[in-house]
């Protein structure tokens, strides 16, 4: 199993919160361990300006991942995504996120392997957006398919499970809670590894917190608050004995789960290598393979690693189009970024019959709108009616093998689930279930849409492979 060893490098607060990373690097990199370092783009900004160039050289040392722009400042990720709808909220993504991106490329020396959420403000969006930004992957994200610990959602790989020491840096800090903490976390490692997990990320901590006994956010930025430096309150801090211990029981943490068996710490950076491109050509054997689980089952899932929804949808209507034509096949279809519709799809409330023109026109419309916009469309008309992805979905691949013997009969469109199984939990779980319980959220944040958006890409969702 790889596990990835990952830190929170965010305190914007206390100035000698600095010296923290570079111990922890140092101190890494002297065992031979390449972490990840999850910096937020402003509390690399105040490095340089007050010359760290020890802790940029110990952090550097290390993969590096931005950890937003501006993490608990406000607006958060979270509240400037709140009202957006699915473009506005990519491009803002492009524009808050990318500044961060490039100051921590220009600052550390390297292009951030992933984008990790601050606490639990993050957004449908900042996957999308964080892939047109060129960062390949993202951490803690509110997604998941599969058990490989690693998945696609919105064109970008993402992983989200994750462990860590029972009682955090106040485990670390306290022999007693140390000893009891540490058993129950390499316990937990070893039942995720026996239970197939190709991938998980052990967190390392917030630095800041082997120093500091509160949050720095918590008092600073509460609830929508905006505490400007001249005002800022401090944490109240360890002793210098306790920092040490602290220190001290990571680095035995970190050596006691690479003596598991069958355990790999690497860097997200690595990770990202063992993961294979989400474009692996099809053959129309398994793609009817794939239309024939699909239309066998209840409900929309996004269990195969082979194809998204929204890309099994595309490459059902490319397949009608070419069968169509007549001329020779090419012996694969290649899968391409097919994300979910933009706004909430009709509602089919009757069953209707379409001819082989019709059907064939609907595709049609299908690829030229994936084409124009590598989105899936809300809708499509026949014979007045508005068709939904969902049902257009079941009725191609229920039509799929009279296409393989060069036959198209009329095909029924029924009623029945619009979107994909996972679309209504994880909109309650990411989003009206996690957005509220971080702190500096603001208390009136709004959800909606935010919702929505996570409902809607779930037809991009797809387990991730581990090569």
């Amino acid at each position: 199993m790889l596990i990835y060893l990952i830190f929170d490098v965010e305190d914007l607060v206390h100035s000698d919160s600095d010296d923290i990373p570079r111990d922890i690097g140092t101190m890494l990199a002297d065992d031979g361990v390449v972490a990840t370092m999850c910096v937020v783009g402003e509390k690399a900004r105040l490095w340089e300006q007050r010359g760290r160039r020890d802790v940029l050289a110990a952090v550097a040392q290390h993969d590096v991942c931005l950890h937003t722009d501006r993490h608990s400042v406000h607006p958060t990720v979270s509240e400037y995504l709140a009202d957006k709808d699915w473009a506005d909220g990519v491009a803002e993504i492009v524009r808050q996120e990318g500044q961060g991106a490039r100051d921590l490329a220009r600052i550390l020396g390297q292009y951030p392997s992933s984008w990790g959420t601050s606490g639990n403000s993050w957004g449908p969006q900042v996957p999308a957006g964080t892939r047109l930004v060129g960062i390949p992957s993202n951490v803690y994200t509110h997604v998941k398919a599969g058990d490989t610990g690693a998945c696609w959602f919105a064109g970008q790989l993402c992983y989200s499970d994750y462990v860590g020491l029972p009682g955090g840096e106040d485990a670390y800090c306290d022999d007693e809670a140390f000893e009891r903490g540490l058993p129950a976390l390499l316990a937990e490692i070893e039942r995720a590894r026996q239970n197939g997990v190709g991938c998980i990320g052990l967190f390392g901590g917030h630095p800041t917190r082997l120093r500091y006994r509160v949050f720095w956010d918590a008092l600073n930025y509460n609830r929508g608050q905006n505490t400007t430096p001249t005002d800022y309150q401090f944490a109240p801090r360890r002793e210098d004995d306790a920092y040490r211990l602290g220190l001290r029981n990571l680095r035995r943490m970190v050596a006691a789960v690479r003596e598991l068996p069958e355990v790999r710490i690497l860097s997200v950076r690595a990770l990202n290598q063992r993961v294979p491109p989400d474009h692996t050509a099809i053959s129309w054997d398994e793609l009817g393979k794939l239309a024939s689980d699909a239309s066998q089952s209840a409900v929309i899932s996004t269990d195969d690693s082979t194809a998204s929804p929204a890309q099994l949808l595309d490459l059902l209507g490319r397949a009608f189009l070419t069968a169509a034509i007549g001329s020779t096949r090419p012996k694969c279809l290649l899968p391409r970024l097919v994300l979910g519709p933009v706004s909430q799809p009709p509602l089919l409330d009757q069953s209707l019959v379409v001819n082989a023109t019709q059907l064939l026109s609907m595709c049609e419309a299908l690829v030229r709108h994936i084409d124009a916009t590598q989105h899936l469309p809300v809708s499509l008309e026949v014979d007045g009616v508005q068709i939904g992805p969902g049902p257009f979905l079941r009725s191609l691949t229920r039509a799929y093998p009279h296409v393989l013997e060069g036959t198209l009969t009329p095909t029924s469109i029924e009623p029945g689930p619009q979107e994909p199984d996972v679309a209504e939990s994880l909109a309650q779980e990411g989003i009206y279930k996690m957005l509220p319980e971080w702190t500096p959220h603001t208390p009136d944040l709004k959800l909606e849409k935010l919702a929505l958006h996570m409902r809607l890409q779930c037809w991009s969702l797809k387990p991730a492979l581990l090569i």
